[in-house]
């Protein structure tokens, strides 16, 4: 196989840089000559391959969000009960986190600095991953014949810590205890809203 069949395309090593360096050092203190440096090329010759930097912050940001949505579901294939369901949605989470440190980091802190109609657009695929959740969420509530009526708050609970728990200092665990400790702790959440009357 000729080595330029396996090699990064200049596209792709300027998509892993730019992640990298927006998410450990932050969008707002990397300009387009800090991200050309970094890739030994002259800051004009980024447009090529760019418009500007916030479309390519955007561009990083959507493409996570879609690739989550798409491995969750993949995940999820085969699953038949609500709680099987709800294990791989919690696995898909931790399995992709743990393997795009940067690029999460990146849909949870620089979300910020895109425009209005980037954000509408970002804000749509969120919806396509936690419309997942709710109906997992829905499905578990309905089996035990609760209405349900927190299903929103509950869901939003839930997508709150799986993202947060990337913000847990020192702490060492290993990936199959991490996903078993949320699936835990998610299915804490959903049965203390589901026998709290004050959140339907």
């Amino acid at each position: 196989m000729p080595a330029a069949a396996t090699a990064c395309s200049p596209r792709d090593r300027l998509l892993d840089a730019a992640t990298e360096l927006f998410a450990t050092r932050g969008y707002q203190a990397i300009g387009l000559r800090d991200l050309a440096s970094h890739l030994g090329l002259r800051a004009g010759s980024l447009y090529h391959h760019i418009e500007n930097k916030q479309c390519l912050l955007f561009e990083l940001i959507e493409s996570t969000l879609a690739d989550l949505v798409f491995d969750t579901k993949r995940c999820m294939k085969g699953a038949r009960t609500p709680e099987e369901r709800l294990q791989r949605f919690v696995q898909a989470f931790v399995r992709f986190n743990l393997a795009h440190v940067h690029r999460v980091q990146l849909v949870t802190r620089e979300y910020v600095n895109l425009s209005h109609e980037q954000q509408l657009q970002i804000d749509a695929l969120n919806r396509s991953h936690t419309s997942i959740l709710s109906g997992i969420i829905a499905s578990e509530c309905a089996r035990d014949g609760r209405q349900g009526g927190a299903i929103g708050l509950v869901t939003h609970a839930v997508i709150g810590m799986l993202y947060g728990h990337a913000q847990w200092r020192g702490v060492q665990v290993s990936e199959q205890g991490l996903t078993q400790a949320l699936i835990t702790f998610v299915t804490g959440i959903i049965e203390s809203a589901k026998n709290n009357s004050n959140m339907a």
